[in-house]
């Protein structure tokens, strides 16, 4: 039977902080979102600096992450599981780098030729 909502929020004994940890995503993507509406500018129409503000919402959320992980008792799969998906963004972004200089590369060898 599921349970009320206090249920999934710290201190509870059923899924402790999941209620904690989707707010703090929720945060996280709402500042990621004003990040794209500005086009990347990290000053933002309200005074405030969309930087600053994804350091602390980035850094609320990885601390959401390690206590709903180690309340759970899944501490262990979630940093495995981490440190594999990290390796693979590592290696995407390398990837993507070296496609973008490449590119830049050809252009600038069918520009010259022009």
């Amino acid at each position: 039977m599921p349970g009320a909502p206090w249920d999934y929020a710290v201190g509870s004994d059923r899924w402790p902080g999941i209620s904690k940890l989707i707010e703090e995503a929720g945060e996280v993507i709402q500042v990621a979102g004003k990040l794209l509406a500005t086009g990347g500018a990290v000053d933002h129409w309200d005074g405030t600096n969309l930087r600053d503000r994804l350091i602390d919402e980035m850094g609320d959320l990885l601390a959401a992450v390690e206590f709903v992980a180690h309340v759970n008792k899944v501490e262990a799969d979630v940093m495995a599981r981490a440190a594999d998906k990290l390796h693979i963004f590592r290696q995407w972004h390398r990837d993507e780098q070296e496609r973008h200089w490449a590119r830049l590369a050809a252009r600038d060898l069918v520009e010259g030729q022009g």
